[in-house]
């Protein structure tokens, strides 16, 4: 199993089934993969780590065009990418859901309609977070590029 799959499946189940545990692992393996090397580049300078999330695939149209794209970049590279993804988009869904389940319980201030509020958010948020690792996890497995680059 490659680097970009495994980062997926912890991305996965630091939703589902070990929140701590599968995250720290992820954070081990964002730590190894992403932030080294950028730090040992930034020493170096003579080396450049070549950011594939830069790519921008929106505007090719043609599939075969995209895919020609997608296997130009070399397997360590995309392990990179679906490591960042999978430790930002858990980075980002842990703020979002706790930051809006306690602003929805702050200004609710004690009402009766507080907690369905939240159990309704937290769901939606917990279930799109959660898709959005499925779909990432395909992508890995097929050896593509991960969705939801907007970092």
């Amino acid at each position: 199993m490659n680097k970009s799959v495994h980062a997926q499946i912890l991305y996965l189940a630091n939703l589902l089934v070990l929140p701590g545990i599968s995250f720290v692992l992820l954070a081990l393996q964002y730590r190894a993969l992403v932030w080294k090397p950028r730090k040992d580049a930034a020493k170096s300078k003579s080396s450049k780590i070549r950011d594939v999330l830069d790519l921008n695939l929106d505007d090719v149209k043609d599939l075969k065009k995209r895919r020609v794209i997608e296997t130009s970049v070399s397997q360590q590279e995309l392990d990179q990418s679906h490591t960042r993804v999978a430790f930002l988009l858990s980075m980002i869904g842990g703020l979002s859901v706790i930051g809006g389940c306690s602003t929805i319980y702050l200004l609710m201030e004690h009402s009766t309609h507080a907690w369905p509020m939240i159990i309704v958010y937290f769901t939606i948020m917990h279930t799109s977070f959660v898709l959005w690792g499925m779909v990432n996890l395909a992508q890995a497995m097929s050896s593509r590029l991960p969705f939801f680059k907007f970092f």
